[in-house]
Order: structure tokens, then C-alpha cells, then sequence
């Protein structure tokens, strides 16, 4: 069987290293950070027969494409999926059960210690019959972290491993129970020990216990209980209580339990949801275990805090390939055709009776004498070295152990004389600041031998060049009618220092890119893998090796916009009136519906205040990624940096997972800022969002307590409401889900005042709004006299036209094209004539769409059918469709009108049918939205 390896994604501006292994039956993905799905579509790579995903850290950073990527894998029917992590991982998947749940996968999580057992051969975290993989756990040199060393190998725990998959190891050493899928109604206590019956959640009697307990509260659980109470949590994310596959299930085997260890079965019942009677928060959920809702316990890693954590690297050991079969020397021994040859080529010694002359005899022939010679078997090693601190805990690693020196060696021309075991073909670096050019490390490099290629992977030593290339490429077209508007995102195709230019490195060196592929077998060195690069229409333009070329029809249609605007602005120009806020920005960060695409990302908005501040309207996944490439990271004035800083409102609208997985990410980044801000970030969302910002807070410092008081501060959703009545609402959907002590409804309402004086703003409400779950839009007004409502997802509300009456800018969703207006309905979206319709009925001077779906790419035609003039063009109700990166101004929307019909003929002249029907697309809504 032939196998490859390639990078998906390398360090960029929006993205970092993710590598895939490839075989015919199976795919191994190594980290997934955000943006990691709209890679595999960008790249063309698909992620059939993913079989495991393995992570160096369990930091948001890693990770950050996890929840859309596993409910992505769960709508391609993906059956069974192996998670394996260091320490701390599993309390994150869990704080993301709220927005992530598919019921059609078998999810199983290892944790991985970070002090292995002294062995001479280490124990492989994952082993089938392709890839047998083994852990390095590098610690940073620091007290803290060897105290680590006292309590983490007590702290390994996994959920379900099974023999072919998981090492056998890590299921016996955390002595867990299988445990199944929630019950819908209210549990009933069955007989101990059944634990092969379907549709049963199996808790220990300990944590029966504590459950039955009516003041139970998650968070009071600690140790193995607070492990199995989060185990019990991931399975109700993923009860696959409607596999994908319709293939008859084996008998699931029982797994190793405790001496004596004992369990209580509860029966797990699936009558049809009342949708009228559900939690509008639970759409389709099956119920959960008790205290769901509540506050996750603490991890239980001990991990001290740190802003440079320990990393997970990974030694993956390919499959053996025996020699050829040698038939000659078969029939020279007398082994007849069949069965017995086919025993010898897989390795066996056969026995069978052969005539010599008149006498038969019984022969014996080993697998070895029919056999050529075996191939070396291939390995690779990817190596996470986050900080030079890293790098003696590594060295050491291999240094000390005998089996790690059959794949490196302080002196590596023993290679060169000795037989080898192994040919460790390919060693992947990622590389934090400082460590690619410390002697240590290049020396470590070098003992892995003349036979390994290494691809690194540093921030200081790779080009930062467009990931998503069809989004750019349409982008840089629009260039050409508005550079201010349809900005080109930011790219470096010249790192800060060349890797030829880092004296000391082994010869077979190579930047990390993206298209990037090696063939393990048969052996292919590293290079750039040809069906990524035709994909790429944005880089021969950029680099100038191709011309920019558009259609005669096109080329006239932006000469006319660009006359007819010249001929607007002089106009204006000699009028002395200023509109209010007409240098306020509306920043399209993200405008894809649902799910990210190759050309849109999902949702966010950046609102830019000039003098105040800025004001971001939900922020999905890659949001981070879409600021970087929108105001690039060199010295700029106004860099992301400076973006970031000015940030002082962060807005969530729903817990649908497209709308806010980025946020996260966004509160991590600005922890980086330096000097630190010196005003806070008011998060304005529900309790479920920021609930689960503070479980991830237990792993991550995201800023949510800093002492300094400009930090993260909550304020709730519910407080700011327009039809607040000074309490929260004690029942119905809209109550406010908790009664922890940060929930308080004066503070809450005291931040929310202070926000609005940070912004300049008269009032901010939110606005209750039609969606499938508990959602907000948002109005605010400016004290300069401009207005801005953002409708989030909803169909049509009477609410929001009420209260965003004579707004400057609506912001309203267009999910769904016209002639999709059932689906709409019952979706609870809208169409992009309703959204127009809505704008128009609360008098909004500008009508903002985005949240597209993916099915459609150009705008409706009779958005197109009037043509302005500079004499005749709308004033009131100006319709404004955006893009990914549309850079707006108060002042110039009215400018779109003009540009629509460019904008319709160049998709029309770049749109690829072929190519964007991609059968590894998902189909699905990763949000349940």
C-alpha cells in the first residue's frame, strides 16, 4: 500500500501547521487550527476516511478548527473518530457542548500524559495497520514544570480506546468505563453491569451519587469523578445514536475494568422531540447528563500557568512491506501453489509434504527463504519546539532512550556505516522565535541523519502567502473598480530571513508550504503538489508572471462605474454638508452563511469608530485569520495590531457555532498585546458564550480576570434588552439559563453603560429576534448621529423593524436566495428579498447584506436591473452586498449601486461550475442553524 504525507496548512496569517498522512484506507491529520475545513476545500484535499486527529498542544490555537471540522466529518458520514491530546484536552471539547453535537459519529478522545513511564521501549499512543505513533512530551526547562513531572503520570485518562485503535496502555491505565449516550427523560436506575446494551449511560456508582444529588453542580467534582463527568459530557455531544453507516455492527467487545469496579446503566430513551415544549437552546439535542448547563469542574491536568506550555511531538512508524516473493526459489523448495504460499508472503512458516525421489518427507520453509529482501520501514517525526526553552527536554528525549536512537543519533554518520532499522524520511519542525538559528537545535536536526528531508515551519524563516486563493483572486479583480473598497489581502511572498541564509542546517531543507506533498512510498522527495497549484489563480497574477485579464463586456462595465463615480464625487465635494459618521467603517471580515467556502468565511463584522474605538458584530471562525489579512501585521500605522487594541466591543449574537468560534482566538491574541491595553473588552453575548469562555479560561489565560480591570468584561445580552424591565426574566426562553454570581443583572447593566461612554454611544440595545435558538440582534446610536442595527440570524422581526426605525446602516442577514423562501421559513433566515424588504420598512439609509450561503454566488438580477446615473442615483435604501474583506465607509455605500453590474460580469467571468461542485464539500450546517 503506497502512503504520502503533505502540509494542509502551514504558518500564515490565518492559519497554523496542520500535516495530513495519507494511506489508501485512512487519513491522519496532526493539529487543526482555525480555518482548517476551508483549507481542505481551498486545497482540494478531502477528508474522506479521516481516521484520527492528533494534537502537539491543547491550546486554542491548535485546535481552533475542531468543533466545525468534526460536525464537518460527522455530515460526510465519518463513523468513528479518534481524538488523541495532551492533558487538558478533553476539558476543552467539553466547554464546546453547547454549540457542537452531531449525533451520527463515534468520537473517541485520549489524553496523553505528560510524563511517560520509564520503559526502555516506549508505549505507542496509537497503533493499526498503518501507523504505529509514539509521544515525546517536551517540557519547557522551568521549576514549575518539573514539579509537573510529580503528578502528571497519574493524570492519564481516556474515553473508549479500543485494541485495533488505541494502545492498549492508555486504556489500562485510566481504568475508564465505556460510558454511552444521555438520557432524554429523566434517568432510571437499571441493574449494575450491563454494559454491552445499546442505549445506556454508564456512570460509576460515585458519580451516581453525586448526580442524583438535586444541588448537584459539576463543578464541585474533582479527580477521576471530575474526568468521568466530563467523558459522560462528550458523549452526549456525540451519542451516535444515528450512525452513518448502515453496516451491521459487530458486537462491541467489553473493555478492562477495575477489580470489583461496578456501574450503574441508565436507559437512554429517543421518543420525538416536542419542539414546542424543547429548550429553545437544545434544537434536536438529545437530553444531556445533570448539570449540562452548569459550569464544567476544573481541570485536572495541573498544568501551572504559563504562557509557554508544554508540546506533544509525534513519531509516526509506517507499516512493514516484506520482500518480493521469490517464485523460483518456491518451486526449487517444492511449496505448491495456494494457501501455503500465500502464508509465506504474509510472513508465516509452513509444513507440508513433499515427494524427494521415491521417499515423501515433511519440509519446513520459513517465510525468510522465499522472501527478497524487506523494505526499511519509513518513519516520520513531527516535532512541536514552541520556544527555545523546549529544545534540552527534546534533545533529551532521544538522547535517552534506546529505541528513539534507532531514528537519531548525536553522531549521524553512524548512519552511514551501520544497517539500519528504519528510514526516518521526513522530520516536520514547527519552529517558535528563536529556535530554528539556536546551535542546539540545528545540531538535533542533523542527528536525524543524510536520509531525513526537513520541513520547517517558522514564522521567522517562511513566507506568508494568500491561503484562500479563490477569494483573493476575485478580490484582486474588484481591485481594479475600488482599491479603497475591495481590498487585496495582505501577503509576503518573502520571508524575513531565507532558510539559505541559517548557516549550519542539514542539506535537505524546506520551507512549509501549504501545497506541499511527499510520497512515503514509494519514495518522492518533498515538492509542490501540482493539483494544489492549479487551483492557485491569485499568486502568477500578484508576482506578475501572469497578466490580469478581464472580458471586454467587464473592462467596459468598470470604465463606466469609474466615470459615473468621478463625475458623484465632484459633486459632493462641492457640497459643504458632512454626513454623520461618513468616515465610520463597515469592515466584511467574514460573510459566508452557515459554512465557510472557499470564497466566503463565516460570519463577522468589524465596525470602526474613528476616535472611539471599534465594534465587532459575532466573530466565526478564522475571524482572527480575516483581520490580519484585511490590515496586514508589518509597521503599518494601522496595523492588526493597532485594530486589536481599539477594539473595546466584542458583540455575540447566538451560540450557533458559525458566529462566534473565532472569539476565543481573538481574546488569546489580544493577552499578546504589548504594552497590554489600557481599556477593557466588553463582550456583550448570553450566558452560554460566556460561560464557556471561562471553562476555556481554565486551560488558556484569555484575559477574563485581569487584575489590571482592562481586561475581558461581561455583559449580558438580556440586561441590554430594549424591553428590559431591571431583572432578568425568570422564565420562558428567554430566562437567562444560570444563577451563578457573575450572571448579576446591575453589573451587567453598570458594564454596559460604561461600554456605551468608551464608544461615543447614546444607547445600545439588543433586540430578541427569530431563530432556531436563543438569539439577539443588536441596535446601537452614536452620540455623532449614525446608527447601526445588525440583525444576526433571523427571519423577518417585527422587533428588530420596531427598534432599528430610520437606522444610518442595517446589517441584515440574506441566507437564502429568493426562490428558497419555504426553506427560509423554516430555518428561520432570510431571503435576500426579505431583507431588502425589511430594510426598506424601517427606513434604513443603507441595507447591509451578508450571511450568503454558499449555494448561490452572484447577487440577484434585479439588483442590477436599474442602472444609476450621477443625476439619478438612491440616496435612501441603498442595497449593499458584501464580500469577504469589503472595505465600506458610511460615507461611500452609496458607491455599491454603481459597482453592481461590474460585480455581477466578473463573477460571470470567474466562476468555475466544475470546480466549485466539489464532492468532498459538506452539504450540511455546521451551526444546526
Amino acid at each position: 500500500m503506497n502512503w504520502s504525507s503533505s502540509v494542509l496548512t502551514s504558518v500564515s496569517s490565518d492559519t497554523e501547521p496542520s500535516i495530513l498522512v495519507t494511506f489508501d484506507n485512512a487519513k491522519y491529520i496532526f493539529n487543526t487550527s482555525e480555518n482548517t475545513t476551508r483549507s481542505f476545500l481551498q486545497s482540494g484535499r478531502n477528508w474522506k476516511k479521516a481516521r484520527a486527529i492528533f494534537y502537539t498542544q491543547a491550546r486554542i490555537e491548535k485546535m481552533g478548527g475542531l468543533p466545525g471540522l468534526l460536525m464537518t466529518f460527522a455530515d460526510a458520514t465519518i463513523d468513528n473518530l479518534n481524538l488523541i491530546a495532551p492533558l487538558g484536552f478533553n476539558h476543552i471539547l467539553s466547554s464546546m457542548r453547547f454549540y457542537t453535537y452531531r449525533d451520527t459519529i463515534n468520537i473517541k478522545s485520549t489524553e496523553l500524559p505528560w510524563i511517560a513511564p520509564a520503559t526502555s521501549t516506549p508505549i505507542p499512543c496509537y497503533k493499526d495497520d498503518n501507523l504505529t505513533v509514539y509521544t515525546i512530551p517536551v517540557l519547557p526547562r522551568s521549576e514549575d514544570f518539573t514539579r509537573l513531572s510529580e503528578t502528571a503520570a497519574s493524570n492519564v485518562s481516556s474515553a473508549e480506546p479500543t485494541e485495533s485503535i488505541v494502545s492498549e496502555s492508555f486504556s489500562d491505565t485510566s481504568g475508564k468505563r465505556k460510558r454511552e449516550s444521555s438520557p432524554d427523560f429523566p434517568p432510571k436506575r437499571l441493574k449494575v453491569g450491563d454494559k454491552n446494551v445499546k442505549g445506556k449511560i454508564l456512570y460509576s456508582p460515585p458519580l451516581w451519587d453525586k448526580t442524583k444529588d438535586d444541588n448537584f453542580r459539576p463543578e464541585t467534582l474533582s479527580g477521576e469523578l471530575a474526568d468521568e463527568y466530563r467523558f459522560a459530557i462528550i458523549h452526549s455531544m456525540f451519542p451516535n445514536t444515528r450512525p452513518n453507516s448502515q453496516k451491521v455492527a459487530k458486537k462491541p467487545k467489553s473493555l478492562p475494568k477495575k477489580k470489583d469496579s461496578k456501574v450503574v446503566a441508565l436507559e437512554h430513551v429517543s421518543p420525538p422531540l416536542n419542539e414546542e415544549k424543547a429548550d429553545v437552546d437544545d434544537y434536536r439535542r438529545v437530553t444531556p447528563p445533570p448539570g449540562f448547563k452548569l459550569q464544567l469542574p476544573n481541570p485536572t491536568s495541573n498544568l501551572p500557568p504559563s504562557d509557554n506550555p508544554p508540546a506533544m511531538s509525534y513519531l509516526l512508524v509506517g507499516p512493514q512491506y516484506r520482500g518480493k516473493f521469490n517464485v523460483a526459489r518456491a518451486l526449487e523448495l517444492g511449496v505448491p501453489n495456494g494457501n501455503l504460499r500465500s502464508l509465506l508472503a504474509r510472513g508465516q512458516t509452513v509444513t507440508f509434504e513433499v515427494q524427494d525421489g521415491e521417499e515423501t518427507i515433511t519440509r519446513t520453509v520459513r517465510s525468510d527463504e522465499v522472501l527478497g529482501e524487506a523494505e526499511k520501514t519509513a518513519a516520520i517525526v513531527i516535532l512541536d519546539v514552541p520556544s527555545i526553552a523546549h529544545i534540552p527536554a527534546l534533545v533529551a528525549s532521544f538522547r535517552g532512550s534506546e529505541f528513539y536512537q534507532k531514528f537519531w543519533s548525536e553522531d549521524p554518520t553512524i548512519f552511514e556505516t551501520t544497517e539500519r532499522e528504519y528510514n526516518l524520511r521526513v522530520a516536520y519542525s514547527m519552529c517558535g522565535p528563536g529556535v530554528l538559528e539556536d546551535e542546539r537545535y540545528k545540531a538535533f536536526m542533523r542527528g536525524f541523519g543524510p536520509l531525513a528531508h526537513h520541513i520547517i515551519g517558522s514564522r521567522e524563516h517562511c513566507s506568508d502567502p494568500v491561503t484562500f486563493t479563490s477569494a483573493a483572486y476575485n478580490q484582486l479583480r474588484l481591485n481594479t473598480l475600488d482599491e479603497k473598497m475591495f481590498r487585496i489581502p495582505k501577503y509576503n511572498l518573502t520571508p524575513k530571513k531565507a532558510l539559505s541564509e541559517v548557516s549550519g542546517l542539514p542539506s535537505n531543507v524546506f520551507e512549509m508550504s501549504s501545497s506541499l506533498k511527499i510520497n512515503m512510498r514509494p519514495w518522492i522527495p518533498p515538492a509542490p503538489d501540482p493539483e494544489v497549484i492549479k487551483r492557485d489563480k491569485f499568486h502568477p497574477i500578484a508576482s506578475g508572471a501572469v497578466p490580469l485579464e478581464f472580458s471586454p463586456v467587464l473592462s467596459e462595465s468598470i470604465k463606466e462605474a469609474k466615470e459615473s463615480i468621478a463625475q458623484v464625487v465632484l459633486q459632493k465635494n462641492a457640497e459643504s454638508e458632512t454626513e454623520p459618521g461618513a468616515d465610520v467603517g463597515i469592515i466584511s471580515l467574514g460573510t459566508g452563511g452557515s459554512l465557510p467556502s472557499k470564497y466566503r468565511n463565516v460570519l463577522s463584522t468589524l465596525v470602526t469608530i474613528p476616535n472611539w474605538g471599534n465594534i465587532m458584530l459575532d466573530a466565526g471562525e478564522g475571524t482572527w485569520g480575516q483581520m490580519v489579512r484585511n490590515f496586514g501585521l508589518d509597521n503599518s500605522i494601522y496595523n492588526v495590531w493597532q485594530a486589536l487594541r481599539d477594539l473595546k466591543c466584542i458583540f455575540i449574537s447566538h451560540m450557533h457555532a458559525d458566529h462566534h468560534i473565532g472569539l476565543a482566538n481573538i481574546l488569546a491574541k489580544r493577552k499578546l498585546l504589548d504594552p497590554p491595553p489600557s481599556h477593557p473588552l466588553y463582550v456583550v453575548t448570553i450566558r452560554g458564550v460566556h460561560l464557556y469562555l471561562r471553562e476555556m479560561s481554565a486551560i488558556q489565560d484569555l484575559g477574563l480576570n485581569d487584575p489590571s480591570g482592562n481586561g475581558v468584561i461581561p455583559v449580558f445580552s438580556e440586561s441590554m434588552h430594549y424591553n428590559s424591565r431591571g431583572a432578568y426574566s425568570g422564565q420562558g426562553v428567554w430566562h437567562i439559563g444560570g444563577d451563578e454570581p457573575w450572571l448579576d443583572y446591575e453589573a451587567s447593566v453598570n458594564n454596559g453603560k460604561k461600554m456605551c461612554d468608551a464608544l461615543g454611544l447614546d444607547s445600545f440595545k439588543t433586540v430578541d429576534v427569530f431563530h432556531r435558538c436563543r438569539c439577539f440582534g443588536v441596535v446601537f446610536r452614536h452620540k455623532d448621529g449614525w446608527s447601526t442595527a445588525f440583525s444576526a440570524d433571523t427571519s423577518p422581526s417585527e422587533n428588530l423593524r420596531r427598534n432599528a426605525t430610520g437606522v444610518t446602516v442595517l446589517i441584515h442577514e440574506a441566507t437564502m436566495a429568493d426562490e428558497e423562501a419555504e426553506m427560509a421559513k423554516k430555518k428561520n433566515h432570510s431571503t435576500i428579498g426579505q431583507a431588502i424588504a425589511e430594510g426598506k420598512k424601517m427606513s434604513a439609509k443603507n441595507i447591509v447584506l451578508t450571511h450568503f450561503s454558499a449555494r448561490y454566488p452572484k447577487m440577484p438580477p434585479y439588483l442590477t436591473r436599474r442602472t444609476p446615473t450621477p443625476s439619478d442615483f438612491a440616496t435612501q435604501n441603498v442595497v449593499v452586498p458584501t464580500f469577504d474583506h469589503t472595505n465600506l465607509t458610511i460615507g461611500d455605500m452609496w458607491k455599491m449601486q454603481f459597482y453592481l453590474s461590474s460585480v455581477n460580469c466578473n463573477f460571470s467571468d470567474t466562476f468555475d461550475q466544475d470546480e466549485d461542485e466539489d464532492v468532498s464539500a459538506p452539504t450540511g450546517n455546521v451551526s444546526l442553524g
